[in-house]
């Protein structure tokens, strides 16, 4: 290969379908024509063509925040032409590498192009808007520091950032300006209303329509509620209703509404109602998960999930996938439902986890702890890979609420569930924080082994992080936990995994001394493969003449696997390379290079980029040396890998 090949390609691919996210507008959508103004004055053409411009939504809980801003999308026709975009955070500012994965993923990028840091991510998608005619909407966003990394690259984009609070950076970098929605008026109430049942109806049932305007306070959520209602029957058998639920209206606010709403319920929908409403998370839950926490059929429920959005009391946010939108509505539901179910809803999520590890390869952990445990797996590794990347999110907060409901040793099943999807890299923070907790819940257990994997999973999180300090301090947790257990197999994980730390630690001396001991201990368990690891990464730290001669031996056990294919090769090169035979090295450099472009390492095509063009260096080739440090420092810089980056910047400086 070329210096000139040798390229960042993390280009989305072309695509004619043009991404319309922003979900319709109900037909009865009324009032907030002044807030609609301004919003085509903030968001005006000649306010975009310097843009992106930033509009900031704010009011109560209820009032029709959302609504606003996809009404005023769904005005602007095709004005838009590279795409309408929506993105619902939940409550943490972790959420934002999240949204910004979906982003790259929609406008085209692959799974494995996609940078594993934020701020890399984030200037892929900056560099993928800039110039380009966009809307954004924001939903849900109550931290500056989720919404920063959102904005698009310059040039005629719209932003609308619902319910973001106080956020100065975004005024004064951006001009983001705010439009506050009040609740709504009586008479923006009864248009509303009018809309949905008709004026007539209005007029000939001004007095009890007149109360449950009053009692609905306003709230664009209520009223739609009762909209609903009202589609079915007559004002004052709706008011008689919500009297009976006792007590004084007034105190009462607007639950009793959503209370009549309720009792209306065929029974399978009201038990819908209720998983959505107790459901862990912000996510949207699959009408398949809610079958399987009712033992109801999959068919039936997705009818009766369809029948609750049509009566305005839940949202379908993809094919199939359901949630209820603010707190209101979802803590009503959360009242009707009985104190068994977030034990079922885990149970679900466990079931469906446990068949998706089943299906894909294993490192053993789970049978190893578990011997009598089995699953039928899922069809395939394909449907396996894509249940996890798309419940991710629900299952980090499932995890909480086994934790929660004392089911320690499920906690430690949904970390295995998760790992095939963590060990990407994408997701540190939250392999952290999900691992965490299975320490936590492995001790409260009192399973020394499940403690000792659970340890070295957090350890792999923190050197995905660059902090190989913390990973170290883990791994030697880990150690003492598989020592205790008495399992010769995570020893040898343990102390290998800690050998990586320490020579991302740059202690070479310790890190030699720990792979010889994983040897050891791989050669006392006779497994193959466990060997033939522990030799690849001894060779990592040994003179090339022994090096060359363990990946020799490493090689027909990992060279079947595609990363350790590539891994091997850019080593046995790396070693070349200090052995001095050039040609040698550059042959199987340029060969890693290759291999590590065409499967999408990128990690390992910066590796060999950058060891060509310590190659070049060495042999004079001062040019050459530039074009691959510089491709190299690209890749590491894109894929999040900041200190690989800041090495090879060094290098430029020379």
């Amino acid at each position: 290969m070329s210096v000139n090949e040798a390229h960042f390609g993390g280009r989305a691919q072309s695509s004619s379908v043009v991404p319309h996210q922003v979900g319709a507008v109900p037909k009865h959508y009324t009032n907030y024509e002044a807030q609609l103004r301004r919003l085509d004055e903030i968001l005006s053409p000649e306010n975009r063509e310097d843009g992106p411009a930033i509009a900031l939504v704010t009011g109560t809980p209820g009032s029709g925040r959302s609504t606003l801003c996809r009404k005023w999308v769904h005005n602007q026709g095709d004005v838009f032409l590279d795409g309408t975009f929506y993105v619902p955070l939940a409550l943490a500012a972790e959420r934002a590498p999240d949204a910004l994965e979906d982003l790259l993923r929609t406008v085209g990028y692959r799974a494995e192009e996609i940078p594993s840091g934020l701020e890399a991510r984030s200037a892929m998608w900056r560099s993928w808007s800039h110039g380009k005619k966009i809307a954004l909407v924001i939903d849900n966003a109550l931290l500056p520091a989720e919404i920063a990394p959102l904005i698009p690259g310059a040039g005629p984009a719209a932003v609308l950032v619902v319910d973001s609070g106080e956020s100065p950076k975004l005024r004064a970098e951006y001009s983001a300006k705010k439009v506050w929605i009040d609740p709504l008026s009586d008479e923006a109430a009864r248009l509303l209303l009018g809309k949905m049942i008709g004026s007539d109806r209005l007029d000939a049932e001004a007095a009890p329509i007149a109360e449950l305007i009053g009692l609905c306070g306003g709230s664009a959520v209520a009223l739609n509620v009762l909209g609903a209602l009202l589609e079915e029957e007559p004002a004052a058998r709706t008011l008689r209703r919500i009297e009976r639920k006792g007590g004084v209206l007034a105190a009462l606010g607007i639950t009793p509404v959503f209370d009549v709403a309720y009792d209306l319920l065929p029974p399978l929908c009201q038990a819908c109602y209720q998983v959505l409403g107790v459901h862990p998370g912000d996510g949207a839950v699959a009408a398949r998960t809610v079958a399987a926490v009712l033992g109801e059929d999959e068919f039936a429920v997705s009818d009766a999930l369809d029948d609750l959005k049509k009566r305005h009391l839940a949202q379908e946010v993809a094919d199939d996938r359901y949630l209820i939108a603010g707190s209101l509505v979802r803590d009503h539901a959360a009242t009707k439902a009985g104190g068994e179910l977030p034990s079922r809803i885990v149970s679900a999520y466990r079931g469906a986890g446990l068949a998706a590890a089943a299906a894909l390869p294993n490192r053993g952990w789970m049978a190893e702890i578990w011997p009598q445990l089995t699953a039928q797996p899922m069809a395939d590794e394909a449907a396996a890979r894509e249940w996890l990347d798309v419940e991710r999110e629900n299952l980090e907060a499932v995890v909480e609420l086994a934790y929660r409901l004392g089911r320690h040793e499920w906690v430690c099943q949904f970390c295995l569930v998760l790992w095939p999807v963590h060990l990407k890299g994408e997701h540190p923070g939250e392999m952290v924080r999900v691992n965490q907790r299975g320490i936590e819940a492995a001790r409260a257990w009192g399973n020394d082994l499940a403690a000792a994997v659970m340890t070295f999973q957090v350890g792999f999180a923190y050197r995905q992080s660059f902090r190989a300090d913390f990973a170290a301090s883990r791994f030697q947790e880990s150690i003492d936990f598989a020592g205790k257990a008495g399992s010769s197999t995570a020893l040898a994980t343990a102390i290998e995994s800690l050998g990586l730390a320490k020579l991302d630690l740059a202690d070479h001396t310790e890190a030699e001394t720990l792979f010889r001991r994983a040897l050891e201990v791989a050669i006392r368990l006779g497994e193959e493969r466990r060997i033939a690891l522990a030799r690849f990464h001894l060779a990592k730290v040994r003179p090339p003449s022994e090096a060359l001669e363990l990946l020799d031996a490493a090689e027909p056990t990992l060279g079947a696997e595609n990363l350790n294919q590539v891994k091997i090769a850019l080593w046995r090169g790396k070693k070349l390379l200090e052995a001095g035979a050039h040609a040698d090295a550059a042959t199987v450099l340029t060969e890693a290079l290759a291999l590590a472009t065409e499967r999408s390492f990128n990690r390992e095509r910066a590796e060999a980029g950058e060891a060509l063009g310590d190659l070049s260096f060495v042999t004079g080739q001062l040019a050459d040396a530039r074009a691959f440090w510089e491709s190299a420092k690209e890749i590491y810089y894109f894929y999040g890998f900041t200190p690989d980056s800041g090495r090879v910047s060094a290098k430029l400086a020379q």
